[in-house]
């Protein structure tokens, strides 16, 4: 075997298995297991980091590869959290609960759709446009968790933000290179982390406190690039 296709066998396998367990958080779901299926979905976000940073890190980065991961996201980061989110949250509004979790469904599709159109396979952006897929799917798991706590209403108004702004045209940073940004969006996964462990309105409260420090880190860092970009464009 070709040595670089063996390199690409190693962050597609990851890809394979963040399918493998998007696709049993729904089994998790069907049998009324909601906590457990947050917690597969919660692996399943692990994995998608995993598999770009290998891919990056061994040169091994492919089309086929990149079609593979949004497909996988499809699943573990569209189906399968609005599976959860219908089965946990928002059964009782019967027909309406269905068209939220489909409307969630086709706006995470259509996500990554556009991201794949203007996305460069060997290269990660800094921006990105739209909430990304695992983030939405990171509100819906902790809903999830919170379920004893959270009106249905509520549920739903979540539910339905979350297709919105994965629809949107909002830029947001994304993990890469290094810098004040990179930094604070680390941060960010110990934070959900412990919205995982201790799912209460204060780790709760902190982790969407601390995304807005994010883009507040990201828009300043934006700005103080911008005269540099403006200086490097004028003709001398």
């Amino acid at each position: 075997m070709n040595p670089h296709r063996r390199l690409l066998f190693v962050p597609n396998s990851v890809t394979a298995a963040n399918i493998v367990v998007g696709f049993l958080s729904i089994v998790a779901a069907a049998d009324g297991r909601f906590n457990l299926a947050v917690y597969l979905l919660f692996s399943a976000l692990m994995l998608d980091m995993t598999d770009g940073i290998l891919a990056r890190k061994l040169q091994a980065t492919s089309k086929f590869g990149q079609e593979m991961d949004s497909l996988g996201d499809s699943l573990s980061f569209c189906a399968a959290p609005a599976f959860l989110a219908y089965s946990a949250l928002l059964a009782p509004l019967h027909g309406i609960g269905v068209a939220l979790a489909a409307s969630f469904v086709l706006a995470g599709v259509f996500r990554l759709a556009r991201f794949n159109l203007t996305s460069n396979e060997h290269e990660k952006a800094r921006w990105t446009t739209g909430v990304p897929t695992p983030i939405a799917a990171g509100y819906i798991m902790t809903l999830v968790l919170m379920r004893d706590r959270v009106p249905v209403p509520a549920a739903a108004f979540v539910v339905l933000l979350m297709a919105m702004l994965m629809l949107s045209r909002w830029h947001l940073p994304e993990l890469r290179g290094r810098g004040a940004v990179t930094v604070a969006l680390l941060i960010g996964i110990p934070n959900y982390l412990a919205v995982m462990i201790w799912p209460n309105w204060y780790t709760v409260g902190w982790w969407n406190a601390w995304n807005v420090v994010i883009l507040l880190v990201a828009r300043t860092e934006a700005r103080r690039e911008e005269p540099e970009q403006d200086l490097a464009s004028t003709p001398l």
